[in-house]
């Protein structure tokens, strides 16, 4: 996503590295501020007899006509709808995946992580649309009630350690929510977990997209940018 010099995490990253931090047991810093937006979003230093540097760089596939069809339906006091269908893929998740990290978008973004110095380098995907977003809830569903889709081995490009899909979140008690995600690693293949996040650890949604329901005075994201 590359923030702008000396901004905070977004929204949307901060999503990401909460749940990277949960998973790997890492502290992630903002890698891009003070440098420009040519560095990835995320970096942090594992700890140990053998510390490794780890970097993350977190996107989505290109959604602007629904994200400002999304803003004119706030501003008209409208529902934000979205029409149309996408083709289900059943049991392609594997080759949808393989198709998604060859598009542009994506490749500008796994050349960014592999122009940096690294031990680990991570691909961090969320959906913007749901054409998008249902492909990846399939890839982090734990499958409780039925049996699991079958989702073969990626080929992750040269230098890339793991590509991580976001999946769906559900309400908790009070200020909570539960996040899924789907994260292929290169030589262990598929994990799947399910993260609890504080409403109050992240940054205010967009304003001009969603109207924020918790007090300022509640929220306190973490800083990250040392």
């Amino acid at each position: 996503m590359s923030n702008p010099t000396g901004a905070k995490a977004s929204r949307g990253e901060e999503i990401a590295f909460l749940i990277m931090e949960n998973v790997l047991g890492v502290d992630i810093h903002l890698a891009d501020a003070g440098a420009g937006n040519q560095k990835p979003d995320g970096a942090w230093a594992s700890t140990g007899a053998k510390a490794q540097r780890g970097i993350v760089e977190i996107t989505s596939p290109p959604a602007h006509k629904l994200l400002k069809k999304w803003a004119q339906a706030k501003r008209d006091g409208e529902p934000q709808s979205e029409s149309g269908s996408g083709p289900l893929r059943l049991n392609e998740l594997d080759q949808l995946c393989t198709e998604l990290l060859a598009e542009d978008w994506a490749l500008e973004n796994i050349e960014k992580l592999q122009a940096e110095p690294a031990d680990e380098r991570h691909l961090f995907l969320f959906g913007r649309s749901h054409k998008v977003q249902h492909y990846f809830y399939r890839l982090s569903d734990e499958f409780d009630n039925g049996q699991a889709e079958p989702v073969g081995d990626l080929v992750l490009p040269e230098g890339l350690t793991s590509v991580w899909f976001r999946g769906r979140a559900v309400r908790r008690p009070e200020w909570g929510w539960r996040v899924w995600a789907a994260r292929f690693e290169t030589g262990s293949g598929w994990h799947r977990h399910a993260v609890d996040i504080d409403e109050r650890h992240l940054p205010s949604p967009n304003p001009g997209m969603v109207d924020d329901k918790v007090p300022s005075e509640l929220r306190t994201p973490k800083d990250r940018s040392h």
